[in-house]
């Protein structure tokens, strides 16, 4: 199905930000990802075995994101192997969820924009998003231009009846929204 609604859906050129920000957003809503993009998503981390004493025996946890990491328990306690389960669980989820993030953000760029984000650091989905963003915020402002000059060139007299006049404007009004511009 997924391959289904990416082939329905806009690519990102360079002209069409200002809608394809909104179906790739509302896209990775859909597949439960747009966390790891926004940010609210939290890497899980991997429990601190207790020493004998009761202590924790080393001070902080392990870093997953760390390539040295192992994913291997510290302890054989019981306690400990369930609570390492669960964050193996949620690792898998996350980096899950990573990786569909990054390929889905990568499957919606046409392949002259792709080819600007094949640096290793645009594997990660949030940095990939946010660069777009930045890249293409003055594109979003000249769209917002076009889109003005649209509704100001959106006369009556040009359409068959007030009804489609109006659904014209309101096209424009609504691209003027997604463009930032409050009308």
């Amino acid at each position: 199905m997924l391959t289904a609604v990416l082939t329905l859906m806009s690519k990102l050129t360079e002209h069409n930000y200002h809608t394809w920000v909104v179906e790739a957003k509302d896209l990775l809503k859909y597949l439960n990802v747009w966390r790891i993009v926004d940010g609210p998503e939290i890497v899980p981390v991997p429990p601190v075995a207790l020493a004998a004493s009761g202590s924790s025996s080393s001070t902080t946890a392990p870093d997953p994101l760390d390539p040295e990491y192992d994913f291997k328990p510290e302890s054989q306690d019981s306690a400990y192997l369930n609570r390492f389960d669960n964050f193996l669980r949620d690792w898998r989820t996350y980096k899950n969820n990573y990786e569909k993030a990054n390929g889905t953000i990568c499957s919606l760029l046409e392949p002259s924009i792709r080819s600007r984000y094949t640096a290793e650091k645009y594997d990660d989905p949030k940095v990939l998003w946010n660069t777009i963003k930045t890249d293409f915020e003055k594109a979003i402002k000249l769209d917002a231009q076009y889109q003005m000059a649209k509704l100001a060139a959106c006369k009556l007299e040009s359409y068959s009846s007030v009804t489609e006049w109006i659904t014209a404007q309101e096209k424009y009004i609504n691209d003027l929204a997604i463009c930032g511009v409050k009308t």
